[in-house]
């Protein structure tokens, strides 16, 4: 008897199952199998809808978080260049106060591990007392200030955004897993039902795509059913 492999995605397992659960209902023996992994399916279908809603917030936080990045990282290169000119163009006590280590410890970073060395930055030119710093500190403080925030902004946004997909997506993991194990329950279930019937077990088990397939050790032992595949599934 066909099934899915163990690893397959959620509208795979939905689509076998929707299959499997009309050709289930058309026997009294396995009506009632039918209307158990009816319930599994649709609650797996309801979650996995559930997630793709999900995944275009995630989408939509990135695409900003990655502007976000973009602009305070500008904000921060104009910063380091107008301590050099405020230096008198040269990296000197400005820069050595507020860029001991210049630009890279600030950007190389990505995402939210960023949000750190951007607030040591803003911290080190809020405290500095080196001389002349008070003009410099007066137009790149606020600047410096507004884009930490910003980027702050979008990067709780994002994580927010991922918190509620992953917490989704760990529901959608379990039901795939009870959804497998009602598979096999049924396919017990149609053993005891349909003992010698071969050919009425293998039109109940519907095909599917090749890279999703498995079977039954017990079908291994036979001669192999010739492959109908579906179209390829989305993952």
């Amino acid at each position: 008897m066909r099934s899915y492999r163990s690893n397959a995605a959620s509208d795979v397992r939905i689509e076998y199952g929707i299959e499997l659960g009309e050709g289930l209902a058309l026997f009294p023996e396995t009506a009632s199998a039918a209307s158990d992994l009816s319930t599994i399916n649709d609650a797996l279908a309801a979650r996995y809808e559930s997630r793709l809603v999900l995944r275009i917030p995630v989408l939509r936080t990135r695409a900003a978080l990655r502007f976000a990045e973009f602009s305070v990282e500008r904000v921060v290169r104009s910063a380091l260049r107008a301590a050099e000119i405020e230096d008198g163009g040269r990296r000197a006590r400005i820069c050595a106060s507020v860029f001991p280590k210049g630009c890279n410890p600030i950007l190389k970073p990505v995402g939210k591990r960023q949000v750190k060395p951007l607030k040591d930055l803003v911290e080190r030119l809020a405290k500095s007392q080196v001389a002349g710093i008070a003009a410099y500190r007066a137009v790149w403080l606020p600047k410096l200030q507004d884009a930490l925030a910003s980027f702050e902004a979008a990067v709780a946004t994002h994580v927010a955004a991922l918190a509620a997909y992953d917490d989704v997506f760990k529901a959608e993991l379990a039901l795939r897993d009870a959804h497998h194990d009602a598979v096999d329950r049924v396919m017990g279930q149609v053993r005891t039902a349909f003992p010698r019937d071969r050919a009425l077990q293998d039109v109940l088990f519907p095909p599917v795509d090749e890279a999703d397939a498995s079977t039954t050790s017990e079908d291994d032992a036979e001669e192999p059913i010739p492959s109908h595949p579906l179209p390829p599934a989305n993952a």
